[in-house]
């Protein structure tokens, strides 16, 4: 699905198209799954799991998980610039701001933060954070890896501190 949707888009894809890459028949794929959405979900899940396990017991100050996704995303950049640049769908982009909002939950849980009893924190922190990746897959010449994660940990923990403090949480 990944290879398929990082050379057609998300919309174009069918479902006829990832049995055949995959070599299942489509009611394999039924017994699975109800539509290529899920598959997605099913796949950013398995994303969000493995990239929230990484770097959970360090000291780093900021966001544990984006070194790990802007990894993935660099290695990954066609399938990336796909799901959130400019190509993409708007069902594939939500999911993935979704599993983005997880991961700051999950982030202001371990921590935590005040802001963790808070959704609307943590979806404003995942929009930036996605909004600026989405920036990022598409940019001719992007920032290395290192400097994008430091400069959206800055943002993130300059959000958090604000709302931590702020009247908005008390």
């Amino acid at each position: 699905m990944l290879d398929l949707m990082a050379l057609r888009g998300w919309d174009e894809l069918t479902i006829q198209e990832i049995c055949d890459r995959a070599n299942v028949g489509r009611s394999t794929f039924y017994v699975h799954y109800q539509s290529k959405e899920d598959l997605l979900s099913e796949g950013l899940n398995e994303l969000r799991d493995m990239i929230a396990a990484q770097g959970a017991d360090t000291e780093h100050a900021g966001c544990h998980f984006l070194a790990g996704l802007l990894s993935h995303m660099a290695q990954q950049r066609d399938v990336f610039r796909a799901a959130i640049g400019r190509r993409s769908g708007h069902g594939v982009a939500r999911r993935f701001r979704h599993m983005v909002f997880q991961l700051v939950v999950i982030e202001l849980k371990r921590r935590r933060h005040p802001a963790a009893a808070h959704p609307w924190v943590a979806m404003f922190v995942a929009g930036g954070i996605v909004e600026a990746m989405a920036w990022w897959v598409d940019a001719p010449e992007p920032p290395s890896i290192d400097d994008m994660r430091r400069e959206l940990d800055e943002l993130a923990l300059a959000a958090l501190g604000g709302a931590a403090a702020g009247s908005i949480l008390e």
